[in-house]
């Protein structure tokens, strides 16, 4: 194996941290290798991988060494660096510089001093290997999340690199998107025999394509090895287990595989199907209880049309949608669709062209802001956007002023402990990760007890685990008479917590139904135990309720 990458003793603290962020990093990274990068929000994936590209090493203390293709990284010239090595980050918006696409390709070739003849040439083979030519001439800002993805990485790969590193890519954008993503990437890796290493929390997709898997756990690797070996490392340990994936949860779970057969453990949707066909596994089916309120509408919507320009088209039109007190209804559908524009609709931050939003019975319109925003929480899909303050203690400790509550210091102090991030309380919530950033936002919201609350893609950069831990939070929230809507490309965690699922297409919500209603009928939108034993157990959706 030719090494292409190799890091020894590194060692990180970010300029005003007060411990240490990455501690004592030993890796090898081989020529070819497709490596994801695992491990609970903040536990330093984002800070390792911006060590392997200078350009973006963030402001710190820094000893041992990075080796690139044998000479150390900080020795490699900028032009180099910027060519060698690739690297697609979380947000999309957030690494989109011009106005068309083809100037975003051309950008990339023209800053490292390509001549233009070679310019159009490379553009050219590089789109028609992607095969987004009808993209080439449309403005950035009006392409879905997948589309500014895909742009992305193409801006990446127009550099012909030899080292693509991929930072949560596919956060933002819905299931039917990911796959196209993924398998985009595996093309990537395939064909073009670049190296990539990727952090992820959502597994199901990217460890069949994977040869290693890495974990990280408070800023150390605890574990670098085959991603079989991996999954076997982290079902040792009960406490980590909600990182498996579904599919082959199902068969950890049930004893179907023993740990010490862990080489059998099927990774994807036909292997588990085939698996369990040849073996002959009769397996049940336990649903959760769903108690889909019979209170009046706490939210209707009816007729609403909205459109950002008079003579742009039509986001939302002709939408209708009753939310039951104390319901929590699952807003799903593809990148673009207008789930954003909705929830900002409801909230009052964009007028309908046409139609009536009622809170509790009253025109939105009516509403004094003060007693809409007591009586209304939301989440936007930016969670920076709700911060003001230095530290995330004085965060909700202001916000608890602001609302006048008794003993703001306790409270804060109590929503901590309550979202699990005590130890964020003297950090500022800017230099969180971006699940953090999340919880944060959350906690600002709650500090005002709302009855409804709007969350705009709530599970994004969380980690299984705290995705569990959200959810049951909410869920405990709903059971003392909260209303939740939420837009949401988490599948899994909508299936698993939502009492109703819509399906927004077109501008319209063109389907609503209890979550067993909803994803046995899909085919896409759904989850991946779903797809794997529909035809045994039509209604299964989770690991949790399939039983031997």
């Amino acid at each position: 194996m030719v090494v292409i990458a190799q890091v020894t003793n590194l060692n990180f603290q970010y300029a005003l941290a007060t411990e240490p962020n990455l501690t004592n990093i030993n890796l090898t990274v081989n020529n070819g290798d497709f490596i994801t990068l695992a491990g609970n929000s903040g536990s330093g994936k984002t800070t390792l991988l911006r060590q392997l590209k200078k350009e973006l090493w963030p402001v710190g203390e820094r000893s041992g060494e990075i080796e690139f293709e044998g000479q150390p990284l900080v020795d490699l010239p900028q032009s180099q660096s910027a060519q060698k090595i690739g690297m697609v980050f979380q947000n999309p918006d957030n690494q989109l510089v011009m106005d068309t696409v083809i100037q975003e390709l051309a950008f990339s070739l023209e800053n490292i001093g390509v001549p233009n003849a070679n310019i159009q040439k490379r553009i050219a083979e590089l789109v028609s290997f992607l095969g987004f030519q009808d993209l080439l001439y449309a403005s950035v800002h009006d392409l879905s999340g997948g589309q500014k993805q895909l742009v992305n990485l193409a801006s990446v790969l127009i550099l012909q690199p030899d080292l693509l590193l991929l930072d949560e890519p596919t956060a933002q954008l819905d299931p039917i998107a990911t796959k196209e993503f993924i398998s985009l990437l595996q093309r990537v890796h395939d064909e073009l025999g670049i190296t990539v290493i990727i952090s992820e929390h959502h597994l199901d997709d990217i460890l069949p394509l994977s040869n290693q898997l890495w974990l990280m756990d408070q800023g150390q690797i605890s574990y670098q090895g085959s991603v079989t070996g991996g999954l076997q490392a982290i079902w040792e340990k009960p406490a980590l287990r909600d990182f498996v994936p579904d599919v082959p949860h199902v068969f950890l779970q049930n004893g179907l595989i023993q740990p010490d057969q862990i080489t059998e453990l099927p990774l994807t949707v036909v292997n588990g199907k085939q698996l369990i066909e040849q073996r002959h596994w009769q397996l049940q089916h336990v649903r959760r209880s769903i108690n889909v309120s019979q209170a009046a509408p706490i939210l209707s919507v009816k007729n609403v049309s909205f459109q950002y320009e008079k003579n742009d088209s039509f986001i939302l039109e002709h939408l209708n949608l009753t939310v039951q007190a104390g319901d929590w209804v699952a807003i799903v559908g593809k990148n673009g669709t207008g789930k954003s524009t909705l929830l900002k609709a409801l909230v009052g931050l964009l007028q309908p062209r046409r139609g009536e939003i009622k809170l509790q019975q009253k025109k939105l319109a009516k509403w004094a802001s003060d007693d809409l925003f007591k009586t209304l929480g939301y989440l936007s899909q930016t969670p920076s956007d709700h911060f003001s303050y230095d530290t995330v203690q004085m965060e909700f400790f202001e916000r608890a002023q602001q609302l006048e509550l008794p003993d703001p210091t306790n409270i804060a102090q109590e929503m901590l402990a309550k979202l699990g991030i005590t130890y964020l309380a003297e950090r500022n919530p800017h230099d969180a990760s971006g699940g953090e950033q999340q919880l944060i936002a959350l906690g600002i919201i709650l500090m005002s007890q709302p009855e409804l609350l709007l969350l705009d893609e709530p599970t994004k950069g969380l980690d299984p685990l705290r995705k569990q831990q959200l959810g049951q939070l909410l869920r405990q929230l709903q059971n003392d008479g909260l209303t939740i809507v939420m837009a949401s490309h988490d599948m899994e965690f909508s299936a698993r917590f939502a009492t109703q699922c819509a399906l927004l297409f077109d501008g319209e919500v063109v389907s609503q139904e209890e979550p067993y209603d909803f994803f046995a009928h899909n085919f896409f939108y759904t989850t991946a135990v779903n797809r794997m034993l529909r035809s045994q157990l039509p209604a299964a959706l989770n690991w949790e309720e399939v039983r031997v």
